[in-house]
């Protein structure tokens, strides 16, 4: 999986040097192993990411939120939903739950 999220993430130029590409890599893994994590995103998923990068559960929100607003801008989100057929956010921005389980599902599937 983690070939296939950095190739995602540079084609769309977002690089391992941004504070949260690691935050949202360990994310989508979390949700990729048990999907039900997505019921309570503070406790099964911001919460281990914050311990094992040791810094803080609103530290690992808000750098989720900027890897986001950069994949957005750059294109990513269009090529997702080329390539998942979800149209929904076709005139706004994911919450960050909804990036992080686009990008599960986008990332499981048989290629």
């Amino acid at each position: 999986m983690t070939k296939e999220f950095q190739d995602l993430m540079y084609a769309h130029g977002i690089f391992r040097y941004y504070c949260g590409y690691d935050y949202l890599e360990q994310a989508v893994l979390l949700v990729m192993e048990e999907p039900e994590r997505l019921h309570n995103l503070g406790e099964d998923i911001y919460k281990p990411v914050a311990e094992k990068y040791q810094t803080s559960v609103k530290n690992v929100e808000k750098n989720i939120r900027t890897i986001r607003d950069y994949f957005v801008q750059a294109g990513g989100m269009e090529y997702l939903m080329k390539q998942t057929g979800y149209w929904y956010w076709r005139d706004k921005k994911p919450y960050p739950r909804e990036l992080i389980e686009l990008l599960a599902d986008y990332l499981s599937r048989d290629k």
